[in-house]
């Protein structure tokens, strides 16, 4: 009877967490989508005031792009 007890237990916890989990993540799903201020830059100025939605290399000088925020 205590296997059972403990393992209906460890169901319903693990199904608490998954839970918990979806829900976390569906939140910061809506916080990135509405979140997109920022903009990658070559800390170089290769290309002059170009800028890139991801992140990545310059194809110019292969510098890490920086974030900066976009102008309005």
């Amino acid at each position: 009877m205590k296997n059972v007890i403990m393992m209906a237990g460890l169901m319903l916890g693990t199904y608490g967490l998954m839970a918990q989990e979806k829900q976390e993540h569906k939140h910061e799903a809506s916080k990135t989508s509405t979140d997109k201020k920022e903009v990658y830059q070559c800390p170089m100025k290769c290309e002059g005031n170009k800028t890139y939605t991801k992140k990545g290399k310059c194809p110019a000088c292969t510098m890490e792009l920086k974030a900066v925020k976009k102008a309005a």
